[in-house]
């Protein structure tokens, strides 16, 4: 009897002393899980749009992909703009939100600092500037819609340039797409052009190759001097896309080139065909530079001969490793 009671207090014992640590180990359980999960790979889809009006920066609903980033250039005259960071400001955005809430920077400008703009088919712009755009966007949102220069096609004049800041160490895949149509002049107003033509499209673009803002400079723009229009007030870029203190290590390496890049004139989003190119990086930021073509004379200013990088969207898709193409 005696010792029955002696089991009976002993098993008591236990219960409370794991009763009472438990809640501990229970609290630690999903503390730890979190420790332990894999953080997901980016996949940012990002459609390039026009804004509404002059007072008003929301996008045109119709050059707007569901489903996608929305990146504003608000050039609301469809005239010219300079560097844009992805919020559409000038500057880098420290602190902001970034690309779709990821972290990820961006800005977007042409080699000829000044001259880049946004192009809605269907959509009749002045050149003078200053006007408000009019008519309404035709074909699906992201063959609707494009930056380009706006003028000067002669390369690397038209180059389009897209750095990306605050990136994750890793692989990266990044898909773009280029899509546009002829301009022709339309109205009593010279100065006003539709784009809406498919006569002859622009000239494939030669590359698409990415570089290290920490070597940008030596690695393109010192070789790329040639093209720039004299006596304008318009220079190269690199003072706003490299952020002080920002520059990384230089450790970014192109895995996967993409060359002779078709530019489409396709009317539905369904026909469009990415250009495809993959790098890695430490988490060092880039600039992915889109070459403009040669030799087409430009549709509005004949006697100038060139081709325009285009770009309408792109996907930025971070890889696993085992299925990253390295050369």
């Amino acid at each position: 009897m005696r010792r029955s009671i002696v089991w009976q207090l002993t098993m008591v014992f236990i219960f409370m002393a794991w009763f009472t640590a438990a809640p501990a180990t229970w609290a630690a359980a999903p503390a730890t899980k979190a420790c332990c999960a894999k953080p997901s790979l980016l996949h940012l889809k990002v459609d390039f749009a026009a804004p509404t009006g002059k007072d008003n920066p929301k996008p045109i609903g119709a050059t707007t992909k569901k489903g996608w980033w929305h990146w504003v250039i608000p050039d609301w005259d469809f005239y010219r703009s300079d560097l844009k960071w992805e919020d559409g400001s000038s500057k880098y955005p420290e602190g902001g939100p970034g690309i779709a809430g990821s972290g990820v920077h961006a800005a977007v400008t042409c080699h000829y600092e000044g001259i880049m703009t946004i192009y809605v088919a269907g959509m009749k712009r002045y050149l003078a500037g200053g006007i408000q755009p009019e008519k309404k966007p035709i074909h699906e949102p992201i063959c609707n819609s494009w930056i380009a220069a706006s003028d000067f096609p002669y390369s690397p004049s038209s180059d389009l340039l897209l750095s990306l800041y605050d990136l994750p160490p890793g692989k990266y895949r990044l898909l773009s797409y280029h899509n546009s149509f002829n301009g022709r002049r339309i109205g009593d107003n010279p100065t006003g052009v539709e784009y809406s033509q498919t006569k002859k499209p622009e000239p494939p673009m030669p590359s698409v190759k990415v570089y290290s803002i920490k070597t940008i400079i030596t690695e393109y723009f010192e070789r790329q001097t040639d093209a720039l229009v004299k006596g304008r007030t318009y220079g190269t870029p690199e003072d706003k896309l490299i952020v002080p203190g920002k520059q990384g290590t230089g450790n970014v390496k192109q895995t996967l080139e993409a060359k002779n890049v078709v530019i489409q004139q396709v009317k539905t989003d369904a026909e469009l065909k990415p250009s495809i190119i993959e790098f890695t990086t430490d988490g060092s930021p880039l600039v992915v530079v889109y070459a403009g073509g040669c030799c087409k004379s430009d549709d509005l200013r004949r006697h100038r001969k060139g081709g325009y990088a285009v770009l309408n969207a792109f996907e930025l898709i971070q890889l696993p490793a085992a299925t990253a193409q390295e050369k």
